[in-house]
């Protein structure tokens, strides 16, 4: 009898190891459930032409994501734990008071454990400056504006025991954009003020009622007029939640979603696979100039409206934003548009445009310092590279960074913000920018550093 049970465990233990593997020759293996961002299938050899060392590794890590019955299990661990523990089996997912679901990366932000630093604050908004100066030399119109996060404007319903900082990204990042003279249309009053909730319980993004209301602030922005918010509807059970999704995936519930009984009027001119499309283009009967919208995942929702205010538009997700986009479409309006937790993204993310000229004539110290600078073609610039350097020398938490060209002609660069390493603002001096591709040779670098001019040569 021993001896059967033995043999019985074994043979159990070997089919439920089987069942899954064996279900992918009949099922497929396993799609993504919400925000998940799955293993790419393993790989013999390399880009490069060499052999994949890691091939074997790959190929479990690929097997562990893809294989049959997957989120089944996924979703009944969950149930397990949150009416067990009250505990989130998905790191990326946090659970709330009364069924809300938070993005868990919004949480250090909240409660101050991941906050933008001064320099990173800094960067961003002298790069959207910059993008301004580009779009208003061209007679466009430009507005900045922030997505808010979740938990930003819905903390009543996070789960006990956050205790929100004293500041955040967002209003570290409002305050450098004052500075700086940027067009920024903010979202986050205006939202807090209405009654009404207009973000998801189960989802990380807004709804439509939130989308429109966004579209309206935004048009405002933009010295034009908008009442998408004032649109009737109802709200209907028809949205899957992607933070629900990623936690229950083979469960079917909805989430409630706001459905205007008339759909914008608008067409898209070019085919379209989904509304998280890298570029999606757009023409409606609008009489208001093209646009150029630089967005992400809260666009989803907010496009179409933006689609039916707009002759033409252009939606881009691309990174890194291409402004020259507005020279090809001959757009009047740019609006780039990022939620709060990505706000550090603009902090290292040069645009792509010819970098601006400036006059500089202050004098400076030379210093030695070691420069890491990689060229590329730039994407749409014919005759321009890329430059992406970095000295390791300091600068100041405000210094813009400077490039005197072998011609002499002096540019302003993208200033890029080191990941910090001991303390709060990082190491060295990054940036990035477009040249022509004949001044590109033997540039010097120019930055402020114990507020004294400095150069290095490249």
């Amino acid at each position: 009898m021993k001896k059967f049970c033995h043999i019985l465990f074994t043979a159990v233990f070997l089919i439920a190891c089987l069942v899954p593997a064996a279900g992918m020759i009949f099922l497929g293996p396993s799609k993504a459930a919400g925000n998940e961002v799955l293993s790419p299938p393993p790989v013999i050899t390399k880009p490069d032409g060499s052999y994949n060392l890691d091939l074997l590794s790959d190929a479990a890590d690929w097997f562990s994501d893809h294989f049959a019955f997957r989120q089944e299990l996924v979703t009944a661990d969950s149930v397990i734990k949150s009416a067990l523990f009250h505990t989130s089996a998905q790191p990326d997912v946090t659970l709330g008071k009364n069924g809300w679901l938070y993005y868990t990366e919004t949480l250090d932000d909240y409660t101050g454990a991941d906050l933008l630093t001064h320099r990173q604050a800094w960067c961003a908004a002298r790069s959207l400056a910059l993008a301004q100066r580009y779009v208003e030399e061209r007679g466009g119109v430009f507005t900045f504006t922030i997505a808010p996060n979740k938990i930003s404007l819905y903390p009543q319903f996070a789960p006990h025991g956050l205790i929100p900082a004293g500041t955040d990204s967002a209003s570290l990042m409002r305050k450098q954009l004052e500075v700086q003279q940027v067009h920024y249309t903010d979202l986050f009053e205006p939202i807090q003020d209405q009654e009404e909730v207009l973000y998801h319980s189960l989802d990380s993004h807004w709804n439509n009622k939130g989308a429109a209301l966004g579209h309206d602030l935004l048009l405002a922005g933009l010295e034009l007029e908008g009442n998408a918010y004032e649109k009737e509807g109802t709200y209907q059970l028809t949205h899957r939640g992607d933070l629900y999704e990623m936690l229950y995936p083979a469960s079917g519930r909805l989430d409630r979603q706001f459905e205007f009984d008339r759909p914008p009027e608008f067409e898209y001119t070019s085919p379209i696979r989904n509304a998280d499309g890298l570029r999606i283009t757009t023409a409606s009967g609008s009489q208001n100039e093209p646009l150029v919208m630089f967005r992400d995942s809260f666009g989803n929702a907010l496009h179409s409206l933006m689609a039916e205010s707009f002759s033409l538009a252009v939606f881009s997700r691309a990174m890194p934003y291409n402004l020259t986009l507005m020279d090809q479409t001959a757009a009047r309006y740019v609006v780039v548009e990022i939620v709060e937790r990505n706000l550090d993204l603009l902090a290292g993310m040069p645009f792509l445009m010819p970098a601006p000229r400036v006059e500089f004539s202050e004098e400076t110290i030379p210093v030695s310092a070691t420069a890491e600078v990689e060229s590329s073609p730039a994407s749409n610039l014919p005759e321009y590279v890329q430059l992406n350097g970095r000295l390791d020398s300091p600068c100041d938490t405000d210094s813009p960074v400077y490039v005197r060209s072998s011609d002499g002609i002096v540019y302003e660069a993208f200033p890029v913000a080191d990941v910090p390493v001991a303390d709060d603002e990082g190491s060295g001096t990054s940036f990035g920018l477009c040249l022509p591709e004949a001044s590109a040779g033997g540039i010097q670098i120019i930055f402020r550093s114990g507020g004294s001019w400095l150069t290095a040569q490249v």
